[in-house]
């Protein structure tokens, strides 16, 4: 049953939406190209963006046809970048990001909002918008913020039609899980189908899954994926498909060759993905369970949460950011929790973030961090911002006033994600961009001696060279041998870990140049028949 809204909630909504569309802009639009493509997926995606322009069916990187994801993204990418073609690429290319986590935000509060209410569901939104892991996604040309905000359309469509009965939001939810299915695969299916059917025995109504809408729905679903994969297959054959079915997601839950991690792995790194509002999810878990006959649409959500952890648990391997489309459903949870605002577990909690944000103030104050004097400014604004933040929390608890607490946290990371987005990214640009090298490569191999990359593929040195590489694997050195045996001369460039390897199979190679990428030595290498004398 839908919240009742009266007149003068209704302007409040209106304000509330002004206010979420505000601050969606300062968090994920502002100083979107004020730094450059970081490796490692970045440059690769920006790469994919640039050549389907030879080739709009089948994704190429390097000019080598990449199966890893279908092409939704690449295509939601591909134009914002012919759209905003006047701005940089960087900014251009992110928007998708940006764009995705708008249409989130605003959803997700629409849709709380007639279910819990304006205070809960505004509460909710906030949660959302201000997690770490939520706000760096928006700007990261990553194919998870388009793939979450499809998924959690899907399953929000799917809960409304669970509450109201319109079929209406029944096909939006197919409609969504194919869009989701299109920016990464079954993986779709396998998160939002089991929560779902759950949902459904829960409430024991499985039979409103048994009508007729569901086929049609499924048929929707299969008229929006099955003609891309038709016709890479025709173009491609069967290996692609493999690749992009089999390999990429069925062998990669159960034997990952990347990013292999302990099944407790989301336990150490979602409390900081989800912090500071993890403090509050202890009462919030606890009060969802308690509650979980009674409360049917806060068990939705608790389903939701619980079935995503699970899945991704058990997976083999494992990346943070998997956690993304489960955060709507952990806003809920610790919203839920804090509509008792005065409880002792939120006092404790408000008590604790009020001592880490002081602590961290005074870390940021005294500790000089010599190998980044230049961010001295930045210490001095966000640490006084964390002081100013503890204070007002420890007051704000003393008189009992939680919910200004809540504003000032909330004000707290605003200001400090804000300051991030205009001078902090870019500072941090000067350590982790690769385009100084690759304007180098760029400069020392013109437009006719071939360059080569050597090791796992990082498409983000392709980009900003402008040219295709010759693409060797790590510890192929025979490959490098021969390569080097029909070359007069080529740069090379690898990580400077595989220098050695670089030597042994093509003598009289030497070293060019050397930079440090984030944490990562890399070396150019410069190979000419004559060094062989």
């Amino acid at each position: 049953m839908d919240h009742p809204i009266s007149p003068t909630e209704r302007i409040s909504v209106k304000f509330a939406i002004i206010f979420l569309l505000i601050g969606s802009f300062l968090l994920f639009f502002t100083n979107l190209g004020g730094r450059d493509f970081w490796a490692p997926d970045e440059g690769d995606f920006a790469q994919i963006v640039k050549e389907l322009d030879t080739d709009p069916i089948v994704p190429h990187l390097n000019n080598v046809p990449y199966g890893e994801k279908p092409p939704l993204f690449y295509y939601i990418v591909f134009a914002f970048a012919k759209t905003f073609r006047f701005l940089p690429e960087e900014s251009s290319m992110r928007l998708s990001s940006a764009f995705a986590a708008l249409i989130t935000i605003i959803a997700f509060f629409l849709v709380t909002r007639k279910t819990f209410g304006f205070s809960q569901s505004l509460a909710s939104v906030i949660v959302l918008g201000l997690t770490p892991l939520f706000y760096w996604q928006a700007r990261y040309l990553q194919v998870d913020m388009v793939f979450s905000a499809a998924l959690v359309l899907a399953l929000l469509a799917f809960f409304r039609f669970m509450e109201n009965g319109r079929t209406g939001w029944y096909y939006a939810f197919f409609i969504m899980l194919a869009f989701a299915f299109m920016a990464k695969g079954p993986l779709a299916g396998a998160l939002a189908v089991p929560v779902v059917i759950i949902y459904c025995i829960s409430e024991k109504r499985i039979a409103a899954l048994l009508t007729r809408h569901t086929v049609f729905g499924i048929l929707v679903f299969l008229a929006i994926i099955v003609p891309w994969y038709c016709a890479v297959y025709l173009k491609e054959g069967y290996p692609y498909l493999y690749e992009n079915i089999l390999r990429q997601n069925f062998l990669r839950f159960f034997e990952a060759w990347s990013h292999k991690r302990p099944f407790y792995y989301y336990f150490t790194t979602l409390p900081l993905d989800f912090f500071p509002w993890s403090l509050f999810l202890p009462l919030g878990l606890y009060t969802a369970f308690k509650t979980w006959k009674t409360d049917k649409k806060v068990r939705f959500f608790l389903l939701w949460f619980l079935w995503f952890f699970l899945f991704f648990s058990l997976s083999s391997g494992k990346i943070s950011k998997y956690m993304l489309p489960a955060l709507p459903a952990l806003a809920v949870i610790v919203s839920n929790s804090m509509r008792e605002w005065d409880r002792l577990y939120n006092k404790i909690a408000f008590s604790i973030l009020a001592a880490v944000f002081c602590c961290l103030g005074i870390v940021l104050f005294v500790y000089n961090f010599p190998q980044y004097p230049e961010f001295r400014p930045e210490r001095i604004i966000l640490g006084t911002l964390a002081i100013c933040s503890g204070i007002c929390i420890f007051a704000c608890v003393k008189f009992s006033a939680a919910r200004k607490a809540f504003a000032c946290i909330a004000i707290f990371l605003g200001l400090a994600y804000i300051t991030g987005n205009v001078t902090v990214f870019e500072k941090l640009n000067r350590y982790k961009s690769p385009k100084p090298v690759s304007e180098k490569i760029r400069a020392l191999a013109g437009d006719t001696i071939p360059w080569v990359y050597y090791g796992s593929m990082r498409g983000v040195y392709v980009y900003y060279v402008g040219r295709f590489a010759v693409h060797i694997e790590e510890n192929d050195g025979e490959r490098l041998r021969e390569f080097a045996g029909n070359e007069s001369e080529f740069y090379l460039l690898t990580r400077k870990r595989d220098a050695d390897q670089v030597k042994d199979a093509a003598p009289g190679a030497v070293i060019s140049s050397q930079e440090t990428i984030g944490n990562t030595p890399m070396v150019i290498f410069h190979y000419t028949k004559k060094g062989n004398g």
